[in-house]
């Protein structure tokens, strides 16, 4: 299975984003996001963590948060407000259905919030603040973020995102000239969300084409969808896997390869996919007839620069544009929580797998992977670990309840 970061957050959330019209109020200042002063450009580092690039942001002059930086929503989101401690002031609640909850999901706007990032002020910023964490973005970082910023952010600039360096650009909309080894791919910007045609060919040699949204805010490199008549066909051999997490809890689904993928000029070769069904759609996916999302394991093959205003997105490739695409040969998945984000408890392990027959199970907990203890190692150099070779044998420490065991097994490629 892939290494997932809560794919899509729009499945859970994109009714919160849709039918809400927010307006900030403000006397007397622009609205929205510009440079500071006279700069005609701006950049920054960011942190890539699971293929999503995660900004530092500042809010009223004094919180320092990190923020995901997503084009698969449009209103900025404050996931994480838990216990209350972002001094924010909730101005009017509204309710989301659960999506398979028992009970509405509650939210609140905040208007007129002022944020920063280097060398660029949003005033007047209006926000969704969730009312509980739900979505446990830091347990699936094993980092602390937040919230997340979209279309109020790409709408106001060009933004260049530098994968290869981890740096990010930042341009007036009319200051930015692409270099001669950029492609430019058309957008369609609709419901704040950027969708291009893409094409593939199938494990059998059938092709499909439609619209993709185009998301750094997720993980993976493909989700495709196999229910609305869009020619996409689950292949064997595939592997069940959970392709997402979301308010009702897991979203299962498949993974497995395709042969090619077509993005203007540029073609990739046995690319994995996640296949999911019954997923949701808001109203701009289903104008467009979108048929899958790319994410960030593509997005970040490239130096990919995003012109909301003039409907392009600019790619050059990096040195990541060639590897070999590869996925979690455990079959486990696990998340990251207490101090420093130490403790690593199991989530997921699929039926009958290699870990499965090793005796874990979801719940437990991992003090060691390969005589490393959990004080050595964070989420990602885990994940890492089980993306390696096939083959490569997993030592676990594990603990369940007051018994602490080890676990043994190798990894297997099975797509």
């Amino acid at each position: 299975m892939v290494i997932k970061m809560l794919q899509r957050l729009f499945l859970a959330f994109a009714l919160l984003f849709t039918g809400l019209s927010l307006y900030a109020q403000a006397e007397n200042q622009f609205i929205g996001f510009r440079l500071d002063g006279d700069a005609r450009q701006t950049s920054f580092n960011f942190e890539l963590i699971n293929n999503l690039v995660i900004i530092p942001v500042v809010m009223n002059d004094s919180i320092k948060l990190n923020f995901i930086l997503d084009t698969g929503v449009r209103t900025t989101l404050i996931t994480n407000n838990e216990p209350g401690n972002l001094e924010l002031k909730l101005k009017r609640q509204v309710q989301v259905a659960g999506l398979g909850l028992a009970r509405d999901i509650k939210a609140y706007v905040v208007p007129d919030v002022k944020l920063q990032l280097p060398g660029i002020t949003g005033h007047g910023q209006t926000l969704i603040v969730l009312g509980e964490d739900y979505l446990k973005l830091q347990s699936h970082l094993g980092k602390e973020v937040h919230g997340i910023l979209g279309y109020d952010f790409f709408n106001h600039f060009v933004v260049r995102i530098n994968y290869g360096v981890k740096r990010i650009t930042v341009f007036p909309p009319d200051q930015y000239r692409p270099g001669r080894k950029m492609q430019a791919i058309d957008l369609v910007i609709l419901g704040g969300r950027p969708y291009a045609e893409a094409g593939l060919t199938q494990a059998n040699g059938t092709p499909a084409r439609g619209k993709f949204l185009i998301d750094t805010g997720a993980s993976h490199s493909l989700l495709l969808e196999t229910d609305r008549n869009t020619n996409v066909y689950l292949p064997v051999p595939n592997i069940p896997t959970v392709v997402g997490y979301g308010l009702a809890g897991e979203v299962r689904g498949h993974l497995a390869r395709i042969e090619r993928l077509y993005l203007g000029e540029f073609v990739m070769r046995r690319v994995i996919a996640s296949y999911g069904s019954g997923l949701y759609m808001s109203s701009s996916d289903s104008a467009i007839g979108r048929i899958g999302s790319i994410g960030g394991e593509i997005i970040s093959r490239f130096t990919a620069v995003f012109d909301y205003r003039n409907h392009k997105l600019y790619l050059r490739p990096n040195n990541s544009f060639r590897k070999s695409f590869d996925y979690n040969m455990s079959s486990i998945d696990i998340i990251a929580d207490g101090k420093n984000f130490k403790t690593f408890s199991v989530v997921n392990v699929n039926l009958y797998s290699a870990a499965w027959h090793a005796g874990l199970r979801p719940g437990d907990i991992i003090l060691a992977v390969n005589e490393r203890g959990a004080g050595e190692l964070d989420l990602e150099k885990i994940n890492a670990i089980f993306r390696s070779s096939p083959g490569t044998v997993v030592q676990l420490l594990v603990r369940r309840d007051k018994q602490v065991f080890p676990v043994r097994f190798r990894l297997k490629r099975q797509i």
